[in-house]
């Protein structure tokens, strides 16, 4: 089973759900140890009985900061959903702002372990395909944790794709999801958004809740 996605943050304004056809929305919740989307829409976006999923972007304000402390952030202004909303890191930046190293594989592991200890929940990861292709990944995040990942196949204006492209290459993580363009126009939402596929059904995300 696949459904569409749309991911947003504060540059994306606000959402009018009643025009939002895709199934499921992402919106970001915290970043770093400071930073919280006051303004998000999650109680909206469930209450209009969307799927939805929210994020902890890890470089926020281009600083990383100790990454347990991301995670107890995280948890803190997640736990009043759990049950309710999908928990995501959202990995971006290389620990030597360079290229992805076996250290950002152990950073992403200790943040999902602390989330896990702290709300009993598995967290998804965000990033991109290449992260994953170009490291060892441990037994635990092949064990506990899915995979949303980034590729593009080119920067053009786009609506939902049921079929976006992905080169051949497999990751060695269970996928639950593919982002395929940071440049979607859909209704409910003004101006570029980012829009995934995920591959999973209602019954199984509510599930990894």
């Amino acid at each position: 089973m696949t459904l569409q996605a749309i991911d947003v943050s504060s540059n994306n304004g606000c959402i009018d759900v009643s025009r939002v056809t895709a199934p499921i929305i992402i919106s970001k919740l915290t970043g770093g140890t400071d930073y919280y989307f006051k303004n998000n829409q999650v109680l909206e976006f469930l209450k209009a009985g969307k799927l939805v999923g929210v994020y902890h972007y890890e470089d926020e304000y281009n600083i990383h900061i100790k990454i347990e402390e991301q995670a107890q952030y995280f948890y803190k202004y997640y736990k009043d959903f759990k049950g309710k909303v999908l928990p995501i890191l959202d990995y971006e930046v290389p620990i030597n702002d360079k290229f992805f190293t076996i250290h950002d594989i152990n950073r992403i592991e200790r943040f999902m372990k602390e989330f896990k200890r702290l709300s009993g929940v598995n967290c998804v990861l965000y990033c991109s395909k290449s992260l994953i292709l170009n490291n060892y990944i441990s037994d635990y995040l092949k064990k506990n944790n899915m995979l949303w990942f980034a590729q593009y196949a080119d920067n053009k204006p786009t609506g939902y794709q049921s079929n976006p492209w992905t080169d051949s290459h497999n990751v060695d993580m269970n996928v639950v999801g593919q982002q395929y363009t940071s440049t979607g126009y859909v209704n409910g939402v003004h101006g570029a958004c980012d829009l995934s596929i995920f591959y999973i059904s209602r019954d199984n995300w509510v599930k990894s809740c």
